[in-house]
């Protein structure tokens, strides 16, 4: 073969290798379900997040009921009511609000399940926060809890606990933090590694299996269910 065609025919089979091997590592899908990646917040009042569980309108938080933190130049309130029933369901009030103001005047309220509590049981021995300066830079993020199924038809003893971290992007949104997401992920991970003394023996399987899908999904080995998160 002339030597000149040689160069070409080297880069097309490196183009090809190149592609083969893309189209082998795409990653599995992660267990977890991302929740919107952007919570877009009313001009006034509350409204509920579609395809967020219950319908209804959001309840009527009293000022002394919220949890509250400053987060930039808005505060970010929370009124967590929960857990219920064997699903450990939370009916969850997020607000926005002045610094002068006693109370949110908006925002929009869910229902999260945190029935991934079962397999885990403990977490750095407090109760969960849904507000937390997780970065330390003096502006707190807004924590949405919410469980993943361990395995395909999983009972409700059979899921994990995963964290979704959301910070302000403006007056009127709050979006994924995916950096304190995976990190919150890793220290979930490590909850589920820490020895647990249990007289069920599917339960240290279960642990097993819920570190290693949230260590993925931390590390970036594995493709979230949604095309608009990255």
């Amino acid at each position: 073969m002339p030597s000149r065609l040689m160069l070409p025919l080297m880069m097309v089979m490196g183009l090809w290798t190149s592609l083969v091997v893309a189209g082998d590592s795409t990653p599995v899908p992660c267990l977890m379900r991302p929740p919107q990646p952007q919570i877009h917040l009313p001009r006034q009042g509350f409204v509920r997040l579609e395809g967020k569980g219950i319908s209804g309108e959001c309840v009527d938080v009293p000022a002394q009921k919220w949890i509250r933190q400053s987060s930039g130049s808005l505060d970010l309130l929370v009124y967590a009511d929960g857990p219920s029933g064997s699903g450990r369901y939370w009916n969850v009030t997020i607000g926005v609000a002045p610094k002068q103001h006693s109370g949110a005047s908006r925002g929009v309220c869910l229902e999260t399940s945190t029935v991934g509590w079962r397999t885990l049981q403990r977490f750095k021995n407090t109760p969960l926060a849904w507000l937390d300066d997780l970065d330390q830079d003096g502006k707190a993020e807004l924590i949405v809890w919410s469980s993943f199924p361990l395995r395909e038809d999983a009972s409700e003893a059979e899921y994990g606990l995963v964290a979704w971290v959301y910070r302000p992007a403006s007056e009127d949104s709050l979006v994924i933090d995916w950096g304190l997401s995976r990190r919150m992920a890793r220290d979930l991970a490590g909850a589920y590694e820490a020895p647990f003394d249990s007289t069920t023996p599917s339960l240290g399987r279960l642990r097993t299996g819920a570190a290693a899908a949230l260590k993925r999904f931390a590390d970036e080995r594995c493709g979230l269910s949604r095309p608009d998160v990255r």
